[in-house]
């Protein structure tokens, strides 16, 4: 790279801290963002040579150096989530590549305050760790970091955000926690746009379905990576969950039901609040009809909100009903443990509402039946529907008693559509899932290399931006590169300008740049609305015509 080169990138970064009032520190910027190391630096007041500066200006991570070994470190916080990490951890702890560090997050915010359990867990599966309070994370300067869940400010305090940690030059890495099943516009902002995920330089996602979605709705579309979910790995070794002996023996020979229950939930939908999940007084009616199924036997699995008291007040009356008559019965164990792997693996049949369990439990072959509110059901993801479509459909206690009845007596018509949804929905059930993601992360961060081209996206293809042409394709002699034009003129889709593609703006998806240039004043804040709120890119790519073109210093062009 050409010194112009670099004094040319330096000033587009500077033109886009400019756009964010000048306020020098602001590494929230998306993975790719071109620069990130010099905004750091700068953030520092760092006094670095022009040739430290060419090959750490575009990379705002720690670089792995000869001979080490990729310090990665499992951010842990909540028992009921290890399943959807365990088999990715244990690949890192057995993979040369890897020094891997399972941290307690002992420091944990508002709405997920577990650290006793968290701690209890880690000790009773013999898993070592070190307690985040203690462990001075500048110091150990971790190449990567896991994060269990991706709430910053609910589930965390500021020293363990997501932004923190990226500022500290680590690569965020976030595999879900649940499987994003559910399509409404709060699930969304849940899937696709909290700060970890923004933060992220690794998504790793169930499959290409999955992928689409996060393409469709994720500003950090391109952290994303498929290569299977590992909570599906453990399904190829079964013998190692089992329930307990004494539970086993009240059991019997009885078949099993699992039933699985998420806390109420409610949506703001229209202008009020509406409840999504069955209305529990179906499931109160249930327990009535379930000492007529004595030859089987149920194991309840309540949502762990459901446990720790925390979901919406209202609601407190009927579960305190319905918990009550379950611990009454002979028939029923409510299942309060960390791990839900031994129950869904015993199961026969299943019954479940908005539950990513259900899901999983499909890749066991078991009847289940979908439970949702038919006032008010909630929209599912392209990348589940087929499956959950190919499960039985129910509302109520009476729906719920049927389907048991069916499954006595062993009539399972849905069995082949279930199975092909399956495969079509959850295409890595090799167990490799967890190694795969390890292999990505450790393939990447050793053949990372400095890229030389500052990609830059062009929106309007108006007299504004024809006027400035010739300067702009003078620019790819400083490392700046125009890949691709987006206007809303339909017409102009489709043609290239100058072999440049002009686009649909909606298909800024499909696209890989570093920035985003919007070539007009007049219309710069509706066309900033809609690249935000209607495709998706991220706000921090977007820079303004005055700020590109005082940054690259056109007039030596003009």
């Amino acid at each position: 790279m050409t010194h112009t080169s670099s004094t040319t990138l330096r000033r587009l970064i500077d033109a886009v801290i400019s756009d964010k009032n000048k306020r020098f520190a602001h590494i929230e910027l998306s993975p790719s963002f071109c620069g990130a190391k010099y905004v750091m630096a700068k953030a520092h007041g760092a006094n670095k040579s022009r040739k430290q500066m060419i090959f750490q200006e575009k990379r705002s991570y720690t670089p792995l150096l000869d001979n080490e070994k990729i310090r990665i470190a499992f951010l842990f916080q909540s028992p009921p989530y290890w399943p959807s990490w365990e088999s990715f951890y244990r690949a890192c702890l057995t993979d040369g590549r890897f020094d891997a560090r399972l941290v307690l997050l002992d420091m944990t915010g508002p709405y997920l305050n577990r650290i006793a359990a968290a701690e209890r867990f880690l000790i009773e599966e013999n898993l070592g760790f070190t307690r985040f309070s203690e462990f001075d994370i500048e110091r150990h300067k971790p190449h990567v970091v896991v994060m269990q869940t991706p709430y910053d400010d609910w589930h965390r305090l500021p020293s363990a955000y997501s932004t923190r940690i990226r500022r500290l030059g680590a690569r965020i890495v976030y595999i879900p926690y649940g499987i994003e099943f559910a399509d409404t516009a709060n699930a969304r902002l849940s899937h696709f746009h909290t700060f970890t995920v923004l933060n992220a330089w690794r998504i790793y996602v169930l499959s290409d379905l999955m992928k689409k979605e996060y393409r469709d709705n994720c500003p950090n579309r391109e952290a994303v990576r498929v290569c299977g979910y590992p909570r599906f790995d453990f399904y190829t070794n079964r013998q190692r969950f089992r329930l307990p002996e004494a539970l086993e023996q009240r059991i019997g020979s009885r078949k099993v039901v699992a039933w699985k229950m998420h806390f109420p939930k409610t949506n703001y939908n229209n202008g009020q609040w509406v409840t999504v999940t069955p209305d529990i007084d179906e499931y109160i009616r249930f327990t009535e009809k379930i000492p007529g199924f004595n030859d089987l036997f149920f194991i309840f699995m309540p949502h762990p909100n459901i446990i720790n008291g925390d979901y919406p007040r209202q609601f407190h009356p009927q579960i305190e009903t319905l918990m009550k008559k379950l611990r009454d019965m002979e028939n029923i164990y409510i299942d309060e443990a960390n791990d839900y792997r031994p129950s869904i693996l015993r199961a026969q049949a299943m019954i479940a509402d908005r539950s990513a369990l259900m899901i999983e439990a499909a890749v066991t072959g078991i009847p289940i039946l979908y439970l949702h509110n038919p006032d008010n059901t909630e929209k599912l993801t392209k990348a589940v529907a087929p499956l959950v479509d190919s499960f039985y459909q129910g509302t109520t206690a009476d729906d719920m008693a049927q389907f048991v009845e069916r499954f006595i007596s062993g009539n399972d018509p849905q069995k082949e559509n279930r199975e092909e949804a399956f495969r079509l929905c959850v295409p890595y059930t090799d167990g490799k899932c967890g190694e795969r993601i390890a292999n990505d992360i450790a393939d990447s961060i050793i053949s990372e290399m400095p890229d030389e081209i500052c990609r830059i996206a062009v929106f309007g293809i108006a007299d504004v931006f024809r006027y400035y042409w010739d300067s702009l394709a003078a620019l790819r002699a400083d490392g700046v590169e125009i890949s691709v034009i987006a206007d809303n003129n339909e017409k102009l889709w489709g043609t290239e300008y100058n072999g440049i593609p002009v686009v649909d703006p909606m298909t800024l998806r499909e696209y890989e740049f570093d920035f985003l240039v919007v070539f007009t004043e007049q219309h710069y804040r509706d066309i900033f609305r809609q690249l935000v709120y209607e495709v998706n890119i991220d706000m921090d790519k977007i820079m303004r015509l005055d700020r590109f073109l005082l940054a690259t210093d056109v007039k030596n062009h003009i």
